[in-house]
């Protein structure tokens, strides 16, 4: 009797942690699928410009506004309208018009962090900041 008991919790206990792993894959589908992640890079970094793209495939004709940061302080915004064939041929945009180009103002020597982040109008008037880049950038100067 007590070993049935210990049997049917143990399936009971089983059946609850499938369905949780059930539950979370579909809540991320349904997510990425009605949010899917913007994309974009930095394809440039020197110490005139910085290079790069920004895309948002849930509105594919529209541009995005992106913000560069110089070792964490804001620095300009560009909108991302540059013509970029590239993307299109490799598969990464439906249109062209999606890269950006910042021209830096000059900086003393040093290591230099260059970050750009797209803006995201949220479904308010709120905007939060994306990471165009998944890696880190940086700048030397010497």
């Amino acid at each position: 009797m007590i070993a049935a008991t210990n049997l049917l919790k143990a399936i009971l206990a089983k059946a609850g942690l499938e369905f949780l792993v059930i539950i979370a894959a579909v809540s991320i589908a349904a997510y990425t699928h009605l949010y899917p992640p913007m994309r974009g890079a930095i394809d440039i970094v020197e110490p005139s410009h910085v290079v790069g793209w920004a895309y948002d495939p849930r509105k594919p004709n529209d541009t995005l506004a992106v913000q560069l940061f110089v070792d964490g302080k804001f620095v300009t915004t560009v909108e991302a309208h540059d013509p970029r064939p590239d993307l299109v041929s490799a598969g990464a945009t439906i249109t062209p018009a999606h890269g950006f180009s910042f021209a830096l103002p000059p900086l003393p020597s040093g290591t230099y962090k260059i970050n750009a982040y797209a803006v995201h109008a949220g479904a308010s008037q709120n905007q939060t900041l994306l990471s165009v880049s998944k890696k880190d950038h940086y700048l030397e100067i010497r």
